[in-house]
Order: C-alpha cells, then structure tokens, then sequence
C-alpha cells in the first residue's frame, strides 16, 4: 500500500466519515441515492496533509439488482518522517522529508448485488492508481437473515493485486497480493438492544517494505527499510448498540476491537459514542476513541552494526504508541415530497493526540514521534 493510501485510510478510518455497514440480506437499496464526501486531514508539526472527494451513487435495476458505483480522488501534501537518527547528545530526532512532498490517487470502484427472499449476494471491483502505485481489487460477499430477520450472518473476501514503482527508480517494479474475508453475526437482542460481532482475516505476500523509509545504523549509515515479505493479520470488532427511548431514541454504540499481526503489533481500539436526536431531524453524536499498540518484533528507533538483522524498520507506525481521540458530528435531514426525497447533511471534527506515553504497558523510547492530527468532514447524502 503506497504512502496517500495509508494516510487515506488512516483518515478515513476515524469515525465520521467511512460510512457503510455490514451487508444485510433482502433488497439492500429501494432507492436511487447519490452521496458527495469530503475530508480533511492534517497532522501537527508540519507534517502531512490529506484532502479526501468521494462521489458515489446507488441505482435499483428492477426488482432485486442494486448497482453501485464509487469514485474517489486523495490529494496530500507536507512533510513525512524518514527516518531516526541520534543527535549529538544521544538523544533520538526524527527526520522529516522537506515539505514538497505532492501525490494524488484516484479510485473507482463498481459493484451488483442481488438480493433473494433472505440472502443478498454482491460482486465488485475497482482499480485505483498514482504515479508509484497501481492497486486492482476483486470483491464478493453474501449475507443471510433468519430467525424471523433477527439474525443475520455475512461473509465477504477480496483479493487485491498492487504494483509499486518507486520514484526515482524506473527500473524497479515490486508486486504484492492481498487476501481479505470478514465473517460476521448481527443479532438484534431485543427492542433495544443489538449485538454486533466480525472477524476479519488478511494475507499479504509480495512487497511489504516501504521504499522512501530507511533506518539509522550507528557507526554504519543508513541502510533501506527491509520488512518480512508476508503478513498475515486478524482482527475482531464487538459492537453493543443501545436504544434509549425515553431519552428521544438516543443510542448508545460501544466498541472495542482487538487486532493482532504475525509481525509481533497487537493493538486495542475502544470507541464510544452517543447518538442523540435532537428537534427539527437534527442529530448530534459526541464520541471518544482510544488506541494502543506494541511495537514490531523487528522495529527500532536506531541500530547498531550488532543488532541489525536482515529484517528491520524505524517506520514510526510500527512502534509502540496510543491515541486519544474526541469528535464531535451532526446530522440534518430534510423530508421531501418531490423528486428528491430526502437530503442528509452531515458534518464532522475529530481530534486525536498520539503519544509514545499513551501506550498500554508504557513506552520508554521517547517523545521524538508525538505529534497530533485532526480530520474535518462534510458529506451530503441525496435519496430520489
């Protein structure tokens, strides 16, 4: 995955702006709808920047087919972290790129779905490229509601085939594949309470390094970043949503996902947030979010000519850190009899704070790395 993309779906990843669910059987859409995103990202120190546009629209094909189409366009720009070195006090500083740094990716993404009495079927693709990178992606999924619709079970996997051409070496083209499945139960519990749970499984094998990183080996230089070539990931997401109708149907949503890699990263995401409808089909959601990971087994801040092996980094993502995060979303909808049915607006901030100290089990290597980083989002959502 090339540098906009990580930062993309870094940004996208915090609650507000990835919208969409877990498919659900029968009809998944009865109406035409369009939906125009935007997202700002921006990180503390300089450092990098990331303008999201997500157009995407949803059209009914007769009785049971739904067809879908996504485009997408990231720009960023800004500074990114190098590498590590040691000053001459022996304290670790982090080295940044000059702030020249310009990519753009754009996207497109297709899909049908048809839908049975109580078993939805989906099948998709897409293609999304920049001038280093070329990403193309095969997706399938299908979902089953039973137990008088209270249950629903999904599954989906993808397969997705990338090439990388480093800038500055035309010479050199790097592949890697990437395997995805989600399996996953939702189960209304009662008039107000669901239950949500997924178990999502990757493997990635090809090129895995990431080639503007290098690492610092003291009394050496420097020396490329050099990852193992697999990666095989697994993670699990619980979801408990909770209605309040005495309090105008306000909901309470919980989450916590446990991730785990065979890298040696294992990391902890809780998520809360507080769905209160308000008058006039206006919605405010406050959330809270925390995260925390351990390093690498193969991560260092610096090395030496001793411990360096064939397989190392000092790629800040894989070290170990926390964040706390705060957002804060609102929602209006607007009921029409026309054409157009119903308008949503949706507008969102979040703001998170990374530090090595926020770690679960603490982190002694520093505050080198802190920095911190918001996300502003807008959307409107049209239904015809």
């Amino acid at each position: 995955m090339s540098l906009i993309e990580r930062l993309s779906l870094a940004a996208l990843a915090l609650p507000g702006l990835l919208v969409g669910g877990e498919a659900q059987a029968g009809r998944a859409e009865e109406l035409y709808h369009a939906d125009f995103q935007y997202a700002h990202y921006e990180e503390s120190k300089g450092r990098m920047k990331v303008d999201v546009f997500e157009l995407s629209a949803v059209a009914p094909i007769g009785d049971k087919i739904t067809a879908s189409v996504d485009l997408v366009r990231d720009t960023i720009s800004g500074a990114s972290p190098i590498l590590n070195i040691k000053n001459s006090d022996g304290k670790v500083e982090q080295y940044l790129s000059g702030a020249s740094i310009f990519e753009q990716r754009d996207a497109l993404a297709v899909g049908l779905s048809y839908a049975f009495d109580d078993v939805n079927v989906s099948f998709g693709g897409g293609v999304s490229g920049e001038h280093d990178y070329l990403s193309r992606h095969l997706n399938t999924g299908a979902s089953w509601t039973f137990n008088k619709k209270l249950t629903t079970l999904s599954f989906t996997a993808s397969v997705a085939f990338d090439e990388i051409t480093p800038t500055g070496q035309s010479d050199v083209k790097n592949s890697k594949t990437s395997q995805k499945y989600l399996m996953g139960i939702t189960q209304v519990i009662n008039k107000n309470s669901l239950l949500q749970s997924n178990m999502t499984f990757a493997y990635h094998k090809g090129y895995l390094s990431d080639p503007y990183k290098a690492v610092y080996v003291e009394g050496v230089g420097l020396e490329d970043d050099s990852r193992p070539r697999h990666k095989f990931q697994w993670a699990w997401l619980t979801r408990y949503v909770h209605y309040f109708k005495t309090l105008n149907k306000a909901a309470l949503h919980a989450d916590y996902r446990l991730y785990v890699d065979d890298w040696g990263i294992n990391g902890h995401t809780l998520e809360l947030s507080w769905h209160q409808p308000i008058a006039d089909d206006w919605l405010i959601i406050p959330r809270f979010r925390y995260y925390t990971q351990n390093e690498a087994n193969f991560y260092q801040a610096t090395f030496d000519a001793m411990d360096i092996g064939d397989i190392h980094s000092s790629d800040y993502r894989l070290t170990g850190f926390g964040t706390l995060g705060v957002g804060l979303k609102l929602t209006k909808s607007f009921h029409m009899a026309g054409y157009i049915k119903e308008v949503k607006l949706q507008m969102a901030a979040d703001y998170n704070d990374r530090k090595a100290s926020y770690q679960i089990g603490g982190n002694d290597e520093g505050s080198f790395d802190d920095f911190s980083f918001y996300m502003i989002t807008a959307s409107i959502n049209m239904r015809f």
